[in-house]
């Protein structure tokens, strides 16, 4: 999904809802131990939120699988903006 001025009330809607869809991401994409029980529920969670979100989108909707890579592209720029380096 490109930047483009149709993109806006999409970006607006997802203002809010990244933040925690970034935090599920961020659990089970960057998981030390992938066979943690917790990893899979948290992308159970992640998926199940994500289609919650794309449930409520008014029509004309996206495709889901594009939905998923720009809701994804935008939890990745969050948590690279949000990350903070150590004081160390």
């Amino acid at each position: 999904m490109s930047e483009t001025p149709g993109d806006a009330p999409l970006g607006e809607f997802l203002r809010e809802e990244i933040p925690p869809l970034a935090a599920l991401y961020d659990r089970f994409a960057h998981a030390l131990d992938p066979f943690d029980p917790s990893v899979d529920l948290a992308e159970q969670t992640f998926n199940s939120e994500l289609l919650s979100v794309f449930d409520n989108l008014v029509p004309p909707k996206p495709e889901f699988l594009a939905f998923r890579r720009h809701v994804i592209v935008l939890c990745r720029a969050h948590l690279r903006a949000s990350d903070k380096p150590s004081s160390l």
